[in-house]
């Protein structure tokens, strides 16, 4: 069955086999919300996904894409084709299942003409260019320049992705060499979950971040995030800046019940507001509200947990545990915007109760961060780690264990209930004692 025959209700199943499938694969569905379109995976008997190689893929000749770029870009595209309306746009999809590698330059297929190309350097794997309601869970996607990128514009709402749900898959490997405009994930959208993610280390050599995100009111929960120039860089909107700012959400993004192993010495591990030095006034301007996390910053130098671009943004901190590995001297709180030389930066930061190592400051002896830093309640503090490092799990007796406070208001439709297991599979939370325990993991 061709790609651009799917309809509302259909169902394509990719069984597992031992040998690559090797093609492209194009989404333009138009589904509904009692009758998605999915395109699933199934796996043998151990539990394998099937595998759709990159390399070497070929599209069906006459395949008709919107535009000859977005074959060198991925493996699976979710557009209009070309000869639709240019407001037609995919929706209500779903894509599950699947080993997803090997979209990167480098590698090499066979275009919709019969021509054989080599994949852009920015590109992704699934590369979502306008869509509403679409859903990218339980994948492998490895190998790729990029995992997943969406994208928005300012034409109209069509060309704005909305609604997007990314969940349960294991992203590793992917990246450029040398290359600090490609993420694991590169996100604008009108309402994005990420959740249940386990962001294993990008390529070696890559500059990217774990996962970068220009949208409005993200929502990032219970991942696991390994690597990254950054671990979370929450910038500002850029293709459809007007669209953007215009939704109250945008001022709001939600990141809690995340475990954050990051080598601070590749940068800032939080980076909150904007980074386009001019662009200030479509900058967040809002409130990160981050809450029940562990962070573990590795390495034996630079460490900083929050870059806040402006002093218009706000993070509210509570609830989590930051650990630095030993050979760190002087763990910092806040640094300030580094390329907007002049601009008042460093954020409003707000600390609620959070467990943090003894030698941590504001932002160390040799630098100069604006901004407000406010202690909203006496840090819990010690020289050795509270949680064992490997899972998180708070050790017994413990200061964090049962220090947990309830959350404001403002969060309430946010509950943290559920967690990650050794595994970094999702589990139900459950609160054991007279409170929550500090950070992602209930004891």
């Amino acid at each position: 069955m061709p790609w651009e025959t799917l309809a509302a209700g259909d169902t394509v199943r990719i069984f597992w086999r031992s040998t690559p499938y090797r093609g492209k694969i194009v989404l333009n569905a138009k589904g509904r919300a009692d009758a998605w379109v999915r395109v699933c995976g199934v796996p043998n008997a151990s539990g394998e996904r099937p595998v759709v190689d990159g390399q070497d893929a070929v599209a069906r000749k006459g395949l008709t894409y919107a535009h000859e770029l977005f074959e060198s870009r991925s493996i699976v595209t979710i557009h209009r084709l070309k000869a639709e309306d240019w407001t037609a746009y995919p929706r209500f999809i779903q894509l599950d299942g699947l080993h997803l590698r090997g979209a990167r330059r480098g590698n090499y297929f066979t275009d919709s003409t019969g021509a054989r190309r080599t994949y852009e350097d920015f590109g992704a794997c699934v590369w979502l260019e306008r869509g509403h309601n679409i859903v990218i869970a339980n994948n492998e996607i490895n190998d790729c320049s990029q995992a997943i990128f969406s994208s928005s514009k300012e034409e109209g709402d069509f060309t704005v992705t909305r609604n997007v749900r990314i969940a349960g898959n294991y992203m590793h490997g992917n990246g450029v060499v040398g290359g600090y405009l490609e993420h694991t994930t590169y996100i604008q959208s009108i309402g994005v979950v990420y959740e249940f993610n386990r962001y294993g280390p990008m390529r070696a050599g890559a500059l990217g971040n774990s996962l970068k995100d220009r949208s409005v009111g993200p929502v990032i929960r219970y991942n696991r995030i390994e690597d990254g120039a950054r671990a979370l860089d929450l910038v500002e909107a850029e293709d459809y800046a007007s669209i953007a700012m215009a939704d109250p959400n945008y001022r709001k993004t939600y990141v809690y019940g995340n475990q954050i192993v990051k080598d601070g010495r590749k940068g800032s591990t939080i980076h909150y507001g904007g980074d386009h030095a001019g662009s200030e006034a479509s900058y967040r301007k809002g409130t990160l509200y981050f809450f029940n996390n562990t962070v573990h910053i590795t390495g034996d130098d630079y460490a900083v947990l929050f870059q806040v671009s402006t002093n218009d943004e706000k993070v509210e901190v509570w609830n989590n545990v930051f650990l630095f590995d030993p050979a760190i001297q002087y763990p910092r709180m806040r640094d300030k915007q580094d390329n907007a030389d002049g601009i008042p930066s460093g954020g409003i930061v707000n600390l609620g109760r959070n467990w943090i190592d003894a030698k941590w400051s504001d932002a160390g002896p040799w630098h100069t961060v604006g901004g407000v830093l406010t202690l909203l309640e006496p840090q819990l503090t010690g020289t050795t780690a509270p949680v064992d490092i490997k899972t998180m799990v708070p050790l017994a007796g413990s200061s964090v264990v049962d220090a947990g406070r309830a959350a404001p208001a403002a969060v309430s439709a946010f509950p943290v209930n559920r967690q990650l297991d050794s595994r970094f599979l999702p589990t139900v939370r459950t609160t054991n004692g007279t409170a929550a325990d500090l950070g992602a993991v209930e004891r």
